[in-house]
């Protein structure tokens, strides 16, 4: 059999379509990847809720770090998937991993324990991330962050 290919111009217009596009919005987003970020900042379900996410973002946005979070906080729906780190998430390896309110367990730590310097704050002092912290804060998320932000504002945006 002799195959022929004839080249042609398909004259197509709006109606031979069953969906037309209306607005091309390209989502522009500052946001740090978790996979690019030098500095990330995490929260874990100690933070109690989505609600109280904005001292987090805060500080990242002091340090231009990246925001993350253990998967409990995910399975809550607390923060987007794409932040999830840990070993069913994203492995991460920053210069400076900050955990807020994150027990650390085997999972998580799986996914960040290539980290340059972990910095944990947790209430319990007996939670696990403390065993591979390389600074720990044994404290009330609540009361340390908003004081290390004002520190972070002072020496960082004040000079």
């Amino acid at each position: 059999k002799d195959i022929q290919i004839e080249a042609f111009s398909p004259a197509l217009n709006d109606d031979h379509f069953k969906m037309k596009m209306v607005k091309d919005e390209k989502r522009s987003s500052d946001k740090i990847s978790v996979l690019d970020a030098e500095i990330i900042v995490s929260g874990g379900r100690g933070l109690k809720g989505p609600q109280n996410w904005g001292m987090l973002e805060e500080m990242a946005e002091l340090l231009g770090a990246a925001t993350a979070c253990s998967r409990p906080v995910t399975d809550l729906d607390w923060r987007p998937h794409e932040e999830h780190v840990g070993q069913t998430g994203k492995v991460v390896a920053p210069n400076l991993y900050i955990a807020i309110g994150i027990s650390g367990a085997v999972q998580h730590m799986a996914g960040v324990s290539s980290s340059k310097f972990i910095v944990a704050i947790n209430n319990d002092k007996d939670a696990p991330i403390f065993e591979v912290a390389d600074y720990g804060v044994v404290g009330d998320a609540f009361e340390v962050v908003p004081k290390l932000n004002e520190i972070l504002k002072k020496q960082l945006v004040e000079g």
